[in-house]
């Protein structure tokens, strides 16, 4: 092999690799950044939690005329 043409397969072999490790840090930061945002909402289908919470906001209102 020519001197040259390894100095271009050392130069591919450096950019294939640097390609892969910028996008593993760069899927990491999306993934972090996707992971805080994310927010868990419970929905109750329970109607008689949903009626004693009515009632506790009607009496907390009514406390507070």
């Amino acid at each position: 092999m020519k001197k040259s043409n390894k100095l271009l397969l050392g130069l591919f072999a450096i950019v294939v690799i640097c390609i892969l490790i910028v996008n593993i840090v760069i899927k990491k930061k999306l993934d972090t950044k996707l992971k805080s945002d994310v927010k868990i909402e419970s929905i109750s289908s329970d109607s008689t939690s949903s009626v004693d919470s009515d009632s506790i906001a009607m009496d907390k209102a009514i406390e507070n005329q």
